[in-house]
């Protein structure tokens, strides 16, 4: 039997994930970019030294401490709680086969940790060579945590010769994964050259030009993002034809929001390189936040489209998003979905004690409910207003070819002839829709 799904009403289960994992993202990526800044910075202050960013470094310390730490926790517990409901077999899947991956990479979190709050907590007390050895741990264990992470996420959409050996380092070390750490990497820069301006900006103690001094030394670490066209290139050309596709304007929201994150990174890399590091010119606070939320909304904007490019997979040519295997589907995709999923059918009731509208019901929760809601995000009753019961069933039959998106519909033809009774239900316009209008069945739904 298959695991039982967590039904979101209105926003659906999905974009619980997203929220919580934008928000997460950026801010593991400012944790990785300000351990590389910090430590970066230190070794500068051993063979140039400079009052004014040691006394900075202190204070972004503190920044750093509170928002990356305590936000980045709870965010990345939000993310483990919200897949394991949402995909639970997706989420064990990764588990199994990547577990020594995620030991490692909770074993760097911790030794991060550490060194993060020995760096800040004893800044004055540490001798520089110690402080400096201190912020360097924190540094690589940060970004050795990113290397890892790296893997595992990249692997859900290039998973590789992995679909043949099932082997640890065939499934990690992926097609897409030095590219996308490539992007990561230089996504974390940039966050953290973007919160050092308005860190500087927020501390009261300084004036104007040292704001600036400040702000001009973390300049440096947005200019790689001028590097991003050519690593998004990179990472397009090594993943597989039909998501390339799906980006290229066979899906225009995945096209823009691609073009839109990729355009506003290399445009904040220009602004930083001849703004803040040839000019030499100040950022007010104003401006830094709004860099800020340019960079969230850019951050969002790649992560929508890394998840929504693998559809209808879960796991690339692996794992549907209807959790059926690609081999599952193949050998009992005829089959009675119901009975691998008997958690959908009301408590006490068989699927022959069932009318047809709630037999669709059910079919429709164990196979669409996933990806769509009911008046909600990607509402399935938009999508099928107007269709009448013909055009229904026929695109039931066809539906993976005809929206590459979708995986194929799994269940027996009476459970297929239900779904499409119930789907006609939700189209207020048809005979059906009115009927169960008056019914008072639609109440259910």
């Amino acid at each position: 039997m298959f695991y039982p799904h967590w039904d979101v009403p209105r926003i659906g289960g999905g974009l619980v994930i997203a929220l919580i994992a934008t928000v997460h993202v950026l801010i593991a990526h400012f944790a990785v970019g300000a351990g590389l800044f910090i430590a970066l910075t230190e070794s500068r202050l051993a063979r140039r030294p400079d009052p004014l960013l040691r006394d900075f470094l202190q204070r972004f310390g503190r920044f750093v401490v509170l928002f990356s730490f305590v936000a980045g926790a709870l965010t990345g517990v939000g993310i483990w709680f919200s897949i394991g409901l949402v995909a639970p077999r997706a989420t064990s899947i990764l588990i199994h086969n990547f577990v020594w991956g995620w030991a490692a990479e909770w074993a760097l979190f911790i030794l991060e940790i550490a060194a993060g709050y020995v760096y800040y907590y004893n800044f004055d007390r540490l001798s520089e060579r110690r402080r400096r050895a201190a912020a360097w741990i924190y540094a690589l264990a940060a970004w050795g945590s990113l290397v890892i992470i790296n893997g595992i996420l990249t692997f859900m959409l290039t998973p590789g010769r992995w679909l043949a050996t099932h082997g640890f380092w065939d499934g990690f070390f992926n097609p897409t994964y030095w590219p996308s750490l490539v992007l990561r990497t230089i996504s974390s820069l940039s966050l953290a050259g973007i919160f050092v301006a308005i860190v500087a900006n927020a501390a009261r103690a300084y004036s104007r030009e040292q704001a600036r001094h400040i702000i001009n030394h973390a300049a440096w670490f947005l200019a790689p993002l001028m590097l991003m066209i050519p690593a998004a290139v990179w990472f397009f050309a090594e993943v597989p034809a039909e998501p390339r596709r799906l980006v290229m304007g066979a899906a225009i929201a995945m096209n823009l929001f691609f073009m839109f994150g990729v355009a506003t990174s290399t445009l904040i890399g220009f602004y930083a390189f001849i703004g803040l590091i040839w000019n030499k010119r100040y950022v007010n606070m104003e401006t830094a936040i709004l860099l800020a939320a340019i960079a969230f909304i850019a951050t969002g904007s790649m992560e929508f489209v890394r998840e929504g490019i693998r559809k209808p997979y879960l796991i690339y040519d692996y794992l549907y998003s209807n959790n059926w295997t690609t081999e599952e589907t193949l050998a009992h995709g005829h089959e009675s979905v119901l009975a691998a999923n008997a958690w959908v059918l009301p408590a006490g009731r068989g699927a022959a004690s069932l009318t047809p509208l709630e037999l669709g019901r059910a079919v429709y929760q164990a196979q669409c409910s996933q990806c769509h809601n009911l008046n909600g995000v990607n509402d399935v009753k938009q999508l099928v207003a107007y269709w009448d019961e013909k055009l229904i069933w026929s695109n039931l039959q066809d539906i993976h070819r005809l929206k590459s998106y979708m995986p194929p519909l799994v269940g027996t033809d009476a459970e297929r002839r239900a779904l499409a009774k119930f789907l006609l239900s939700l189209n207020e316009s048809s005979p059906a829709g009115a009927m169960a209008s008056h019914d008072g069945l639609k109440g259910q739904f």
